[in-house]
């Protein structure tokens, strides 16, 4: 099997949101296309899924990945992933045409340091495409107006991992600290589970609830933009 059709196997093997991934990508590098070669960097990318699916995508280019747990990396994607220990990044000299956060900035501690690292990482026109969370309308309504269904819904739909749910003002006001600027933005509705698995963990099972919630889950495009995805400059 060649390195090209083994890779196609590993990323449609895989279980991915693909959806998910190839629309960041596509948000972020449209402006230049994914044929040029380019070098990537994939910023807490776990097991590198992520980054699997970039270099699917943009196949000429360089596919890096840094993530706290050195160990993370699944050895199915070794072969196709360059990675940076951890303890290195700070002091290793690559430079990335674009890093990618992919719902990892709502788990960093100090978001502006972090940007201000990256910064420095990136080449001439570089590009930092961040998705993650954003809060909408119904937390701040629910908080005001019915405390315990605010106490639910913060249970049954924000991981206790999560250090930050932005609001579009404080992410911003976090971009420009750390020197840089929102080239491109958007504020989008994405639900990774079924009703049925928020519900669950808000511990809902009256009726009326129940169908109220189904009826705004599958509405929630045009009712609840929890979605943040960007690109830095």
């Amino acid at each position: 099997m060649s390195q090209t059709s083994s890779l196609n196997w590993y990323t449609s093997s895989a279980h991915l949101n693909h959806a998910n991934f190839t629309h960041a990508i596509r948000f972020a590098v449209d402006e230049f296309g994914t044929s040029a070669p380019v070098n990537v960097l994939d910023y807490g990318g776990g097991g590198g899924q992520f980054a699997i699916v970039c270099k699917s995508m943009l196949p000429h280019s360089r596919v890096s990945l840094v993530d706290i747990d050195d160990k993370g990396l699944l050895d199915l994607y070794r072969p196709y992933v360059r990675q940076v220990p951890f303890d290195r990044f700070g002091t290793d000299e690559e430079r990335y045409d674009y890093i990618f956060l992919n719902d990892v900035f709502e788990h960093v501690e100090d978001p502006i340091e972090v940007l201000r690292c990256l910064k420095v990482k990136l080449n001439a026109g570089g590009r930092i495409f961040i998705d993650t969370p954003k809060q909408f309308w119904l937390y701040p309504a629910t908080k005001r107006l019915a405390r315990p269904v605010y106490l639910k819904l913060l249970r049954g739909t924000v991981s206790p991992a999560h250090l930050q749910i932005w609001s579009p003002k404080a992410f911003r006001l976090v971009v420009a600290k750390a020197g840089l600027r929102v080239v491109k933005y958007k504020e989008m509705a994405e639900f990774t589970r079924e009703p049925e698995f928020y519900l669950r963990n808000m511990g809902i099972a009256n009726p009326l609830l129940v169908t109220l919630a189904n009826l705004f889950y599958h509405h929630a495009a045009s009712l609840a933009s929890n979605k943040i995805i960007a690109t830095l400059a």
